[in-house]
């Protein structure tokens, strides 16, 4: 038995949260009847058990589901820029890839994670979402919401660079996310706002 998560309209780090707190307040349940175990008989006790292992199999099952991203579940059909300047930085790259604006784990997070195969084959491939990027950039930006990512940019934690196409990408990041009805949960509103944009 699976938990659909999906109705309830939580990102799965919550649902994450939601399952351990279940988990916790089903055991504390568990500690104060078991006092009162041992005053039961024996048929009772083997229904009492078996139930408590099909609620544990289940919610071990529901932790698994609440967080179960998968890069290769989207396929992606890679394919080279045809050019070798990085938006984001405009600079030429000595390496570049095809960046995806929304990341696909943020997409996951915010409302893909109960799209159908297709839906996150035709997400992963859309071009709309593609940038030509420096592989080092794109590496330092992963799965990076913008403020995040301009954050990362010059924390003096790693590779630093100046993005000079910040509200070119954010205008992208806002574009993809409203099409494909995507959350904007994990992002600063006052990001968007500084490239007149609201949330």
């Amino acid at each position: 038995m699976e938990v659909d998560w999906t109705h309830c309209g939580l990102a799965p780090t919550r649902k994450v949260q939601i399952s351990r707190l279940f988990t916790t307040m089903l055991l504390k349940s568990l500690l104060v009847f078991v006092r009162f175990f041992k005053k039961l008989s024996q048929t009772t006790k083997t229904v009492i058990r078996l139930a408590i292992v099909f609620t544990l199999l289940t919610i071990t099952q529901s932790l698994y589901a609440a967080d179960g991203y998968s890069r290769s579940d989207f396929n992606y059909q890679s394919y080279k820029p045809n050019t070798a300047i990085g938006l984001y930085t405009g600079q030429t790259c000595s390496a570049i890839d095809i960046d995806h604006v929304v990341s696909l784990k943020d997409a996951y997070d915010t409302g893909g994670a109960s799209w159908s195969l297709s839906k996150k084959q035709s997400f992963v491939n859309d071009k709309a979402s593609h940038v030509p990027a420096c592989a080092s950039v794109n590496r330092s930006k992963g799965v990076s919401t913008p403020s995040k990512f301009l954050r990362k940019s010059d924390d003096g934690k790693g590779l630093e660079y100046e993005i000079v196409a910040f509200c070119e990408y954010v205008d992208i990041y806002h574009s993809v996310k409203l099409k494909y009805g995507l959350s904007f949960d994990e992002n600063s509103s006052d990001t968007f706002k500084t490239c007149d944009m609201t949330i």
